[in-house]
């Protein structure tokens, strides 16, 4: 049985000068004796970081699967790859890490592993007026008649309601956040003034790592271009 220095992350044992991966399963306080699954990698071309978050599912023995789920792939020079499926997320960072850092690699980050999703986009009301509900807030954009309408719900009763003109907008970002297992998408516009208030125009939360983020892009960089501002992109 290994030491437990030797060991990377979770169960994981990596030896980069053989550039094996070893895996030892869990016996009471320590490990077992043997690996129960060895990989030597070699003429590795890419190593592929998948996060994404479902819904969660039963298991044979009846208990329930983590929502965050994490699959590292590195891919051979030759043909197929290795899977590595870890629902210790620091320890599938480690992983990807090390295994690309020994072939020189960058790891590439992606999202849920069968693809992402479009299709995710806000739809416009009758009007062709676009509607963002957040929290107390309703925010209405108009770019016909050249109008943002914001109301904010009170406490008690009633709503406080104001317009601006889209001329105020002096910026537009597209911000995206993960607070598992729900990821969220928004387009966020800065008025013009010296307290540079921020309103967000468009929204999307669902399970992490599905939504479309060229998508985003393209209809925050469209949406810049009504406004002659240019468009900041965090994802």
């Amino acid at each position: 049985m290994p030491e437990a220095s030797e060991f990377l992350c979770g169960d994981w044992v990596w030896d980069a000068s053989l550039r094996e991966l070893r895996h030892y399963p869990r016996k009471k306080k320590g490990w077992v004796d043997e690996a129960d699954a060895t990989e030597r990698l070699e003429g590795v071309r890419s190593v592929t970081w998948y996060r994404w978050s479902q819904t969660p599912m039963m298991t044979s023995t009846g208990q329930p699967t983590s929502a965050n789920q994490s699959r590292v792939v590195a891919a051979y020079e030759r043909g197929g790859n290795l899977q590595v499926d870890e629902a210790d997320r620091g320890c599938a960072e480690q992983l990807a890490k090390a295994i690309a850092g020994v072939f020189g690699l960058e790891v590439v980050l992606e999202g849920a592993p069968t693809g992402r999703r479009g299709g995710n986009l806000p739809s416009r009301d009758q009007m062709g007026r676009l509607v963002n509900v957040s929290g107390r807030e309703e925010v209405i954009l108009d770019e016909v008649a050249g109008d943002i309408s914001i109301a904010t719900s009170k406490r008690l009763f009633g709503k406080s309601r104001r317009v601006i003109r889209t001329t105020e907008v002096k910026a537009l970002a597209l911000e995206y956040t993960v607070k598992a297992p729900t990821e969220r998408f928004a387009v966020v516009a800065t008025l013009a003034g010296p307290e540079e208030e921020r309103i967000t125009l468009a929204s999307y939360e669902g399970f992490e790592g599905w939504a479309d983020p060229a998508e985003w892009r393209e209809f925050t960089k469209e949406l810049a271009r009504t406004f002659s501002v240019e468009a900041r992109i965090d994802v």
